[in-house]
Order: C-alpha cells, then structure tokens, then sequence
C-alpha cells in the first residue's frame, strides 16, 4: 500500500474514533442527572408526559427539554415552558389580558436542586402551575447561577419576595420574564436590576409594583435593554423628569392597564425615538400628545387606547394636535379608541403619514365623539387590514373609494350616523373582507348583489339602517 494512503487511513481512524469517544463525552454527569430527577420528583402533575424521558440510568442530555454541552456533559439548557399557555381578552374593546394555561402545564413545587446545576445558561419553566419553597435558601441558589443568560419564570405561583434582589447577582442575564408572577411580598424596591448591566428583555407585567416610586430612574441605567413590558403593575407615575436618557436601544415598550392619571406630556418616553412598539392602552394618561411624538420615526405600533374613561370634569381633554403624525411613515397599527375626547375625521386622516407607501394596517378610532365627513382619501391607505370608526359621530355618504381597500379584512363603521346608499362600488375589491358592519346608521337602498361574491364574509351586521334585500 501506498505511504501516503496508509497515512490517509490512519488519519480518518483517527478522526472517527475521537468523534466516537467524544460523543461519549457528552453523556450527562450523575450528579447533575440526580438534580434534574430530584426536580422531577416535585412534580405532582404532567399529563402531557413531558418529563416521561427523565428517567434514573438514563442520560439526560437525551431528555426532553434538556441540552448539554457537547464537549463537557454539563446542561446548559432547560426549556420546559408550556407551549399551550395564550392568552385572552376578556372584554372585545380592549379588557384586560387573561392568562390560560391550560391542562398541560407542570404542576407542583421546583425542587432547589435543579439550581445546583452551576453551568445553566437557559432556564425556561415558564406558564406552569410551579411554585418555588419560601425561604431564602432557594434565592441564593438560583443567584448563584452565574452563567444564566435566560430565564423565564412567568406564571410562578409563589416564591419568596428575597428571590428579586438575588436575580440581581446574575450579571450575564440578557433575558429575564416574571411576567404573571406571584412574590411574596410586595416589592417595593427594583435597584436589583441595575446589576444586569447586559440585559436585553425584561417582562415584569402582572407584577404588583405599586410601591415602586423610582422605577424610571432605574430602568434607564441598563442602557442594553431592548424591550421593556410594564403592563398591569399597578404604577401610577411616568412623569419623573429624566435629564439624560439611556435607553437609546429600546424599541419596545409596553405600559398598558397601569393607573398613572396625570397628563401624558411630560412622560420621559416620548424622548425614546427608538421605538418601534409603544403601548399606553388603559394607562389612563390625557391631555395633548407632546410634540416629540410627531419625531417618533421609528414607531410601528402606537396603542393609546381605553384611556378617554378617566377623563373627569376637570381633566385636559386629549386631542390629536395637526399634522402631528404626518413623518410617522413606519406606522402600521395605530390603536386610538376611546383614546380621544373628540376629533375631526378629515383633521385626523390629515394628520396621519401620508408616506407613499402607507404600510398602516390598522386604524381603530372607534368611540372618540369623532365628527365629520369620511374623506374620500381613505383609498390611500391601501395596505389597510382593519378600519375601525364605529361609536362615533360621523355623517354623510360612505365613499365608494373605500371599496378599492383590497386587503381589507374588517370594516366597522357601526353606530354612527352615516347616510345614503351603499353600492355594488363599495365592495368591488374587498375579496378578503371577513367582518363588515355597517349597522346602526342611516343607510338606506338594497343590498349589493355583489356583497355575496365574497366568499370569505363571516360576519355581516347591518340592523338599524334601512336596507332592504
């Protein structure tokens, strides 16, 4: 044989039999298997059997839901979140969001064991039905994990409120949900998170922070973060002054369903141009939008929505200034109902971006006292998904323009006091149109024949009108 194909073949020898020997490697080590089993004890419930691979003798890395490290045996990953957990709106114009876990969720207690394993970098438990033993012994355990870069605890039952300060000790976090979780006691403190300086993803909704007063101050000393969901925590101010912002990456915030009451217009965020997601729903703030608004050009979603019920007798009405919205060309939803104390349709539609093309999706105005004439223009907006103008004051003729909205998937123009004929020219182009309502209005004539070539119409409300056919 051949020198040099004896060398060949000793070479690729050499190569199978040390992948062979490092796929051995990578079989979990016992102690770490007995702390993932000593965590499947505490488990009293799992009928989906997800925890069915953990088994005594077998290795754990092949379980379900774990992940080792190829070259060291050590986990570094767990991801046991339930994929079956969505969530619900409890009330069609914009209730609270409800939490469903379903019946496949892990039920029981997490066994402190399972922080134990020092090289976890991904620790996903979240949407359970999980709590963590009092005391301040499971706290220090998990704040010890110092390679966590991932973790998700939402729908955590119960835990010991000593837990926060110790999540602080986890510097290289980048990802921390809490979302719908249960401490304790109530924080009245969030200075912990100032030592996440890498942080990226930070959900703390559904967390009663009531007695949090500072909690700007401290959100903008992590200059990494990338999103940022406050919702339904019970704050109830946004207008501490921030000199300097550091939120310069930040392009999701979310501060719906908390009790602010005080104007909107001296609110740090207006500042934050990087903003992609900005979401106010039921926060209720009013008065005029500040100016900074209109150089928000970032903005893609803007919900201001629910907010027009906290208006009281001495209130500053919340009005939508001229033109302020024009240079928002990246705008694809725009959410104001019951946001407005009133407005002008034609004002409003001027005032929108008027980008070519307009990528708005869905604008819902739906119960601000609007008055006016629908402009013809609306034609403009031709990537429209979702119009929503119902619950107003709206008068004259619907423009047949609008039947040239092709990507029109839900028209409600209810419960105003629109009048004429509606024609086959409404409806033209509207061959994905799946809601349509039209009712309680002044509309008169027969129905389109037209309207039953759209096959994709589930929902058609046309009472309190008097069409005929």
């Amino acid at each position: 044989m051949h020198p040099t194909t004896t060398k060949l073949l000793l070479f690729l020898l050499v190569v199978v039999t040390a992948a062979a020997f490092g796929n051995r490697a990578t079989a979990c080590l016992p102690r770490e298997r007995d702390a993932l089993l000593a965590f499947k004890r505490g488990i009293t419930e799992d009928l989906a059997g997800r925890l069915a691979s953990w088994r005594r003798g077998g290795d754990c890395c092949r379980w379900r839901g774990v992940r080792c490290s190829n070259r060291t045996g050590h986990v570094l990953e767990i991801r046991l979140r339930n994929s079956e957990a969505h969530f619900y709106d409890r009330d069609i114009y914009g209730g609270e969001l409800v939490a469903y876990i379903g019946p496949n969720a892990l039920s029981g207690q997490i066994n402190p064991s399972l922080f134990s394993l020092e090289h976890l970098e991904h620790l996903d438990l979240g949407w359970n039905s999980l709590d963590l033993p009092s005391g301040a012994h499971s706290s220090k355990l998990l704040g010890s994990l110092n390679s966590l870069r991932y973790l998700n605890l939402s729908g955590l039952e119960s835990y010991d409120a000593s837990l926060l300060p110790w999540i602080g000790n986890l510097s290289k976090l980048q990802h921390l949900d809490l979302f719908d979780s249960y401490p304790s006691v109530q924080p009245t403190d969030l200075s912990w998170l100032t030592r996440l300086p890498l942080l990226r993803h930070l959900r703390l909704a559904r967390v009663d922070l009531s007695m949090v007063h500072d909690w700007p101050r401290v959100v903008n000393t992590i200059p990494s973060l990338g999103t940022l969901d406050l919702s339904n925590c019970s704050l109830q101010n946004a207008n501490q002054p921030l000199p300097h912002l550091n939120l310069t990456e930040l392009e999701s915030l979310d501060l719906s369903y908390n009790f602010f009451d005080h104007p909107s217009r001296p609110c740090w965020f207006w500042n934050l141009t990087s903003l992609k997601y900005l979401n106010l729903g039921s926060s209720h703030l009013y008065g005029q939008f500040p100016n900074t608004l209109g150089e928000m050009t970032s903005l893609r979603i803007f919900d201001f929505s629910n907010n027009r019920v906290s208006h009281g007798i001495n209130r500053v009405p919340t009005v939508l200034g001229p033109n302020l919205m024009r240079n928002l060309c990246n705008l694809e939803v725009l959410n104001l109902q019951e946001g407005l104390s009133y407005g002008n349709i034609t004002e409003l539609y001027e005032g929108l971006s008027h980008c070519s093309p307009s990528l708005l999706r869905e604008l819902n105005l739906g119960r601000n006292n609007i008055t006016g004439t629908l402009p013809t223009g609306i034609a403009h907006f031709t990537n429209l998904v979702n119009l929503h103008l119902s619950g107003n004051h709206l008068t004259g003729h619907v423009p047949s323009e609008i039947g040239m909205l092709n990507n029109l998937v839900s028209l409600n123009l209810g419960d105003n006091n629109l009048t004429g004929l509606i024609t086959e020219a409404h409806f033209s182009s509207l061959t994905s149109l799946m809601i349509l309502d039209f009712s309680q209005n002044q509309i008169i004539g027969s129905l389109p024949k037209d309207l039953e070539k759209i096959m994709s119409l589930d929902v058609l409300l046309l009472h309190g009108n008097q069409i005929t056919g």
